[in-house]
């Protein structure tokens, strides 16, 4: 047991957020605490962490147990480049490099004589750098970063220059490379391209701490968790498994709480009954009153509920378009006549339901920005068909600030329609009673991308581009939005990084590359296979060095292409590892050497041997390296 929380109850002011809660975290723990905006999360994820306090129960932590915590708020120091700050995270291992540099500055042969101990202290200390577990932390600070999409010309950068989004992601890495004990991540994949939320996935299934995560994505939460606790009504309560599996148990436990309840009801209810009718005859009332006593006794099963509150979001259109709905021919996108991405050649046509992904800053926001006419093409043809209306959707203004109340905000759009009617339009948006005079500046990401839903929903458009539209929704939120477009009967061009809702709607994915843009006929699952097959393919080549026609190739059975691929990748890695122990043993050996009476006293072999050194720690560095480089093949076959 590593943290423990035993009945810890929390309010602000004299409401309750949650009381009673037993929450444990053991060794290597992958742990998800979901539930609906406003439900606690983050507040019982800051008392796990130690940074917030609470009002009764107690928090147990384990001697010397070490807690990362990573919020929204920066864990850098911006005067530093990206290099120095990951340094930091290894201090123990660099002090002692430093002492080992100087150790071997001074055997000169007048200092050797002089101090008999001077070179088996060296000798030490040098077998504590090589057996130091962050012995290689160079290559760990670049596979973090390079798995976090920073390149080596970042490195170098100081972290002043960096968005708000790369600083969290700086924050991250550093977080990560200080491995404690307990990683506590809220909403770690925020910020994150799809590449970078992969590998972050295989880092987080491989890591030897515990994980404590709070995050929307049911993708990544399914890859990642093997225990969910779920914050409900003030209560938290455990389930064993991974998201989906917690959401199929989270169905039982209701039906047969249900049941129970139901059945204890008509229970009490009969003896309720006899203890009425009985109780004032004699010669029945000794009955009455034991069953009066049965009845006391009895511990109430509470009537289950379920936090079913959620949006009615339903996507209308006014009239169906024609068959061509889009064209793009020989588009240029990009600000201030400075290109971004590619040149893009499309159709779409009605009923497509196309999911535009790609690296963050390749171009996807531009590019569907474009499309729907809210900025100009640097060059190209928007062609909408036939009847298209267009209706268009912006991450951004869920972001947006306003004095008014969401009740005049909306009206002001639709100034014919009656109060009432605007009001129940709202309420479909959870916006009811009060709410609806709150001040629109003053609501929270998710509130703001519901009141521009409401908006959207009202125009009856039969082409929505939407651009990130599940950002701030909480997952249930999402489950109506998904609802609500698999229903919708128009054409969808939608940019998105979670993959759960392009595969719950894409039929098609168009990725953005730098200099190019594939379309594949599927879904998100689709996309993945293909590109799997790409990779192998490309690996196939790359080993027989020529060209197969496309019928010989599709002859492979993919599957154990790639898995002969991961097994020559592994041994080759696992060899380069060999080397490695080798030449350490061999730089251990040199240094056994230099250390004889023989060599030290005789400048010409204290030459060949700090020669040979030389040649032994070059080596190592160039091993180094490439165990980084087979390792991030590793990473993209696998991914």
């Amino acid at each position: 047991m590593l943290i423990q929380l035993n009945n810890i109850s929390k309010y602000f002011v004299v409401n309750e957020v949650f009381s009673n809660v037993k929450f444990e975290i053991n060794e290597k723990d992958k742990v998800a605490i979901v539930g609906r905006n406003g439900a606690g999360k983050t507040t019982l994820l800051k008392i796990i962490a130690g940074v917030d306090s609470f009002d009764s129960g107690e928090r147990i932590i384990s001697k010397n147990v070490s807690i990362g915590y990573l919020s929204q708020q920066f864990i850098v120091k911006e005067n530093k480049t990206i290099y120095e700050e990951m340094l930091s995270c290894f201090t123990e291992i660099i002090e002692l490099e430093k002492k080992l540099e100087y150790l071997a500055e001074q055997l000169t042969p007048e200092n050797l004589e002089k101090d008999t101990t001077l070179l088996k202290r060296y000798d030490n200390l040098q077998n504590e750098v090589l057996t130091h577990k962050d012995y290689h932390y160079k290559s760990k600070i670049y596979s973090v970063l390079f798995g976090l999409d920073f390149t080596k010309e970042d490195v170098d950068k100081s972290i002043v220059n960096f968005s708000g989004g790369e600083k969290t992601r700086i924050s991250m890495a550093k977080l990560l490379l200080s491995e404690p004990d307990v990683l506590i991540l809220d909403e770690p994949t925020n910020h994150l391209d799809m590449q970078n939320v992969a590998w972050l996935e295989n880092y987080l299934n491989s890591y030897q701490g515990a994980v404590v995560i709070v995050s929307h994505d049911r993708y990544f939460l399914d890859k990642i968790v093997n225990i969910v606790y779920n914050v409900e009504f003030s209560r938290v309560k455990k389930y064993v498994g991974n998201y989906t599996s917690f959401l199929k148990q989270y169905e039982e436990d209701y039906e047969k709480q249900l049941k129970e309840y139901v059945a204890q009801q008509k229970d009490i209810k009969k003896l309720e009954e006899f203890v009425q009718k009985n109780i004032a005859r004699a010669s029945t009332s000794g009955m009455a009153k034991s069953r009066q006593k049965i009845l006391d006794k009895i511990e109430r099963i509470d009537n289950p509920r379920k936090d079913e509150k959620t949006a009615n979001i339903e996507f209308n259109i006014k009239e169906q378009s024609g068959r061509d709905v889009l064209r793009i021919a020989n588009l240029e996108v990009g600000y201030n006549n400075e290109k971004i991405g590619t040149n893009y050649n499309f159709d779409v046509y009605k009923g497509d339901r196309i999911a535009i992904i790609g690296k963050n800053g390749i171009g996807k926001s531009t590019l569907i920005k474009t499309i729907a006419k809210k900025q100009k093409a640097l060059c190209g043809e928007i062609n909408y068909g036939s009847k298209v209306s267009v209706g268009y959707y912006d991450q951004k203004q869920a972001e947006f600030e306003s004095v008014k109340t969401v009740l005049n905000e909306f009206w002001d759009e639709y100034p014919t329609m009656k109060e009432s009617e605007v009001r129940n339009i709202l309420g479909r948006f959870l916006f009811s009673g009060e709410d609806v005079l709150k001040i629109v500046r003053d609501l929270s990401g998710g509130e703001k991308a519901r009141l521009q839903l409401a908006k959207l929903m009202l125009e009856k458009n039969n082409l929505l581009i939407l651009d990130e539209p599940t950002n701030h929704l909480d997952i249930a939120s999402k489950q109506v939005l998904e609802s609500a477009l698999e229903n919708y009967e128009g054409t969808l061009l939608f940019v998105s990084h979670d993959r759960y809702f392009i595969n719950k709607l894409a039929n098609k994915v168009l990725e953005v590359e730098e200099n190019k843009f594939n379309i594949y006929l599927g879904n998100f699952d689709y996309y993945l296979e293909k590109k799997e097959q790409e990779l192998v393919l490309q690996q196939l080549n790359k080993e027989n060095n020529n060209v197969k026609t496309e019928k010989e190739i599709n002859s492979y059975n993919l599957n154990k292409e790639e898995k002969k691929l991961i097994r020559k990748l592994e041994r080759t890695r696992d060899n380069i590892l060999e080397e490695l122990e080798k030449i350490e043993l061999e730089i251990v050996n040199i240094n056994n050497e230099l250390i004889k009476e023989e060599v030290y006293t005789n400048a010409e072999k204290t030459f060949e041997w700090n020669d040979k050194l030389q040649k032994a720690n070059e080596m190592l560095e160039k091993l180094n390296n490439d165990w980084l480089e087979i390792e991030e093949q590793l990473e993209q076959v696998t991914n």
